[in-house]
């Protein structure tokens, strides 16, 4: 016999484990969960700003400060390689490593450059490559804390089904036996009432019914 949910013990709703609440969103919130996705904009544009501010410095047209430019994003871009040819490398260091080839690769041109057009432009394919690599990483982490929330949900299915199945049984158990006691106690009353009349054999051929056997039972 299923117990309904009015007729559980108490204490099964303690062994139950709670749904989280849900989450409440404010400014400083959702501004630190999608902090990342305006820190590429920030960097190319501070990027840009730094150049021509050394353009201004007198990077503009210098032969030298455009020379040690591109020295540094090919060793960067170098060191990109290495690190993503070995087979110990860390993901992390690769990626730095291609990020500042490319910073130092758009930050020469922008400092050498008297046009604003074109350092507009830099900025722009900049960022916009940025967006493009960034994407991927971020779609790659918000399947993976998905997937996180999903076994986690099982978990707790799971752990709520076994609480439920061992109330029912315990239940069960409880009922069979009380019910056997009863039993037991009528016929006792009736054999008191009137031992004359009294037929144990005729009781055991209509059957007694069978109490749940216990752990120290089928011990």
């Amino acid at each position: 016999m299923t117990p309904r949910p009015d007729q559980l013990p108490a204490w099964y709703s303690q062994h139950l484990l709670t749904s989280a609440p849900p989450p409440q969103h404010t400014g400083l919130t959702l501004l630190a969960a999608y902090s990342g996705r305006i820190v590429p904009v920030i960097t190319t544009s501070t990027a840009l700003a730094l150049a021509r501010i050394w353009h201004e410095q007198g990077a503009a047209h210098s032969i030298g400060d455009m020379v040690l430019m591109i020295a540094l994003s090919t060793g960067s871009f170098a060191a990109g390689c290495v690190s993503a040819a070995h087979r110990n490398s860390d993901a992390v260091t690769t990626a730095v490593a291609f990020t500042a080839s490319g910073m130092f690769a758009v930050i020469g041109p922008a400092a050498y450059t008297e046009s604003w057009a074109l350092a507009g432009v830099l900025w722009f394919v900049s960022t916009v490559l940025v967006y493009v690599v960034s994407s991927r990483h971020w779609r790659a982490a918000r399947q993976l804390r998905e997937d996180r929330e999903h076994e986690l949900m099982l978990v707790r299915l799971s752990s709520a089904t076994t609480v439920a199945t061992t109330v029912i049984e315990h239940d069960t158990r409880a009922q069979a036996l009380a019910y056997g006691l009863m039993f037991a106690e009528a016929v006792e009353q009736r054999r008191r009432l009137d031992p004359h009349t009294y037929d144990p054999a005729a009781i055991e051929h209509a059957g007694l019914p069978q109490l749940p056997l216990t752990a120290n039972t089928k011990e």
